[in-house]
């Protein structure tokens, strides 16, 4: 097990960690900008997007680790892909949850 692995192994499970816990508390607190330029309106729904998001990119994050022992550089090719369209989903939720949908 390389040190690359390992390091993509802790950050997904980092990741996943504080989707769960921006899934169930609602703690905005490490999404940029909170409480400086917008303010949720449904704080369930919110968090609830945001949180299922963040653990998407824990996902990928730890099958990206995985996966580069079979496959090499490609796959990190592919999940970043992947992350950078993670966060501009969760751009688009906090931009309809500021709307009001």
């Amino acid at each position: 097990m390389g040190m690359d692995m390992v390091i993509g192994l802790v950050f997904g499970v980092f990741v996943i960690w504080a989707g769960n816990i921006v899934r169930t508390k609602q703690a905005f607190a490490f999404l940029a900008g909170f409480r400086e330029t917008w303010q949720p309106v449904n704080k369930e729904r919110l968090g609830n997007r945001v949180g299922i998001l963040l653990i998407m990119i824990g996902v990928i994050a730890i099958f990206t680790s995985i996966f580069t022992i079979w496959f090499g550089d490609t796959v990190g090719k592919i999940s970043g892909v992947l992350a950078i369209i993670d966060v501009i989903l969760i751009i688009v939720v906090i931009g309809l949850d500021q709307i009001g949908y």
